[in-house]
């Protein structure tokens, strides 16, 4: 299943979340859904744990993407040491 991560516009009041909670769980596996507790108020979304799970390692990937650019720059123009020199 691929998830898809798009800004989502807020759908439905916490009232009318909870009246369906059971449907909108289920659409809440296909797509995220935002539900808002009072005009103005907080908003929230909810997800699945597959879609939050999948976000996550996107980000950690992001992280990791990010302190390689940041390692890389940073050694630019060392020498480099052959692997059987550092794994001894």
């Amino acid at each position: 299943m691929t998830t898809m991560f798009t800004k989502v516009p807020m759908t439905l009041g916490v009232s009318d979340f909870r009246a369906s909670l059971a449907d909108n769980l289920a659409k809440a596996k296909k797509s995220p859904i935002v539900i808002a507790d009072k005009k103005g108020g907080d908003s929230f979304v909810v997800l699945s744990a597959n879609a939050y799970n999948k976000l996550v390692e996107v980000w950690e990937d992001e992280e990791d993407a990010r302190e390689l650019a940041s390692l890389v720059e940073k050694n630019k123009g060392k020498k480099f040491i052959p692997w059987a020199e550092v794994r001894m």
